[in-house]
């Protein structure tokens, strides 16, 4: 099975042969930093990886005075690495290994104060994120991965914002 970062990587690379720096656009583009951790410096050790497997191959191509770059192309046996991980990855449950449930098992650190008011701090920035999350939702053809994506993340959200509620009101209680 591929990494997130693995499946990223060969499905840009299969939509279109592409060099490090396109696919670091599309990433940026995509805003796909919002749901998978992935840098410009992960990218060139990822294509190097893959390389290295046979799931890509490259051609170094030159345009003008530019340097040098590889544009790299998806292998059959690339092809068939990705289709089988988008299956295993759509089918199966995922756990989620989030930064808030490390925050809230280290938090006994903090005052009671301090606790609600970060959560409270989160709160506000989940209620940002949802609102933009829903303007960007409206305007995205409903049928594309992009509106499947935001509509994932806005769910996961929805849930989140519930949790702190229910967080902050039982921890104001106390």
């Amino acid at each position: 099975m591929l990494s997130n970062a693995e499946i990223i990587v060969l499905s840009l690379v299969n939509e279109k042969p592409s060099y490090a720096y396109e696919i670091e656009k599309q990433i940026e583009a995509r805003d796909m930093r919002l749901w998978v951790r992935i840098g410009i410096a992960s990218i060139y050790q990822v294509l190097s990886r893959l390389n290295g497997k046979g799931y890509l191959e490259f051609e170094i191509e030159r345009e003008g005075k530019a340097p040098e770059r590889k544009r790299y192309f998806l292998t059959q046996e690339g092809k068939e690495v990705l289709k089988s991980s988008v299956k295993a990855a759509l089918s199966k449950l995922e756990w989620y290994y989030l930064d808030l449930n490390v925050a809230i098992e280290g938090s006994d650190i903090l005052s009671p104060e301090e606790r609600l008011d970060c959560l409270k701090q989160r709160l506000e920035t989940v209620r940002y994120s949802l609102n933009k999350l829903r303007q960007d939702v409206s305007v995205v053809p409903h049928n594309t991965k992009a509106s499947m994506i935001k509509r994932n993340i806005m769910a996961l959200r929805i849930t989140e914002e519930e949790l702190l509620e229910n967080l902050i009101e039982e921890l104001s209680k106390s």
